[in-house]
């Protein structure tokens, strides 16, 4: 089951990115499935999740992620579809970050968004199937 609670904006001002949504996932659920569109970049607040993916029908477990851990990123900084399946390996609380905001986001760090993409090619490359 998964609850949904708002959480209001202190400041427009800030240039740090903002989660207006937060969501608990019980123990099991799962965050998104691999091939998925990207719609957010998930923070964990609080809880565990582990990354995993099938292969061949042979599921292999890569990550327990941890709070301060980031879901999607990686995906969404190369411009591709979730590349992994995240499930709640404990009840979890996840910050949401549109990825429609994060483009605003980065919008006037242009050269900087260019090199972050790619350094996160090269790392792509070298650690296949690693990343969330």
């Amino acid at each position: 089951m998964v609850f949904n609670h708002k959480i209001q904006s202190t400041s427009k001002s800030t240039p740090y990115l903002k989660s207006y949504e937060t969501k608990l996932y019980r123990k099991g659920s799962i965050i998104y499935s691999k091939g998925e569109k990207i719609n957010f970049v998930y923070i964990i607040l609080n809880g565990e999740i582990e990354s995993f993916l099938v292969k061949n029908k042979t599921v292999n477990t890569n990550l327990i992620l941890k709070k301060g851990s980031s879901l999607g990123l990686m995906d969404f900084i190369l411009n591709r579809n979730y590349s992994k399946t995240m499930l709640a390996k404990k009840t979890s609380i996840l910050a949401l970050v549109n990825k429609n905001y994060f483009l605003d986001f980065l919008k006037p760090f242009k050269y900087e968004s260019i090199l972050l993409k790619t350094l996160a090619i090269d790392i792509d490359n070298q650690n296949k199937n690693l990343w969330s």
